[in-house]
């Protein structure tokens, strides 16, 4: 038992033991009034003392039980101080800035490779339309234009795979996913993706992990 569980009950029984000396008295008070009983007058004299012991006793109990919360009080901040050094240590600035250059090496990998894939689909529509392959040209306005290899078709400006466009899609499917737990939680379905083709195929991909399936 606690120091504090141990005075909070002593006061109890403190505040218990005056109410009934209390009441004893009041009734005894009471006889001697109305002239019922010369015992009375004895007893009284006596539970008078006995009041006034058990009210030094019940602030006695209180003085503990202050001791004992102030105490307590204490040892919950410093548990306080010690948590938060313990977490607040371990998430410095510099750990953030060690996962931020993780992510800064991700992000300009997936720029790099949005770029590229972006700059190859102009660079072939262009050789396509240089060798007169029209039979490939499905669309051709201006610098825009739609071909196919092998029933997949390309578009130099509505593809929406340059590095811009990737991030957007991350982002966007990074917080749905955010959002399915709590969704979940709530007894509902998670959030359909980003109508992005890459926050498509993101979310595709994570409904194919967890149905433990080969996306």
């Amino acid at each position: 038992m606690s120091e504090l569980t141990e005075a909070r009950a002593q006061l109890d029984d403190a505040h218990r033991e005056k109410s009934e000396l209390d009441e004893l008295i009041a009734g005894l008070e009471r006889q001697v009034v109305d002239g019922e009983s010369e015992e009375a007058e004895q007893r009284l004299g006596e539970q008078y003392s006995l009041e006034r012991l058990a009210r030094v006793r019940q602030q006695a109990a209180a003085k503990r039980v202050e001791r004992a919360e102030a105490l307590e009080l204490q040892e919950r901040r410093q548990a306080a101080v010690q948590a938060a050094k313990v977490e607040l240590e371990a998430l410095t600035p510099e750990r953030l800035a060690e996962a931020c250059e993780d992510a800064l090496g991700v992000i300009d990998r997936v720029c790099r490779l949005g770029d590229a894939r972006q700059a190859a689909v102009v660079r072939h529509a262009q050789a396509f339309l240089e060798l007169g392959m029209q039979d490939r040209i499905r669309h051709k306005d201006g610098s825009w234009v739609v071909y196919e290899v092998d029933g997949v078709r390309y578009d130099t400006q509505q593809g929406g795979l340059g590095s811009r466009a990737l991030l957007v899609a991350i982002e966007a499917e990074r917080l749905r996913r955010a959002q399915i737990p709590v969704r979940r939680a709530q007894g509902q379905s998670g959030p359909e993706p980003d109508s992005h083709p890459m926050a498509q195929l993101l979310a595709a991909n994570a409904d194919a992990a967890e149905n433990g399936e080969v996306a």
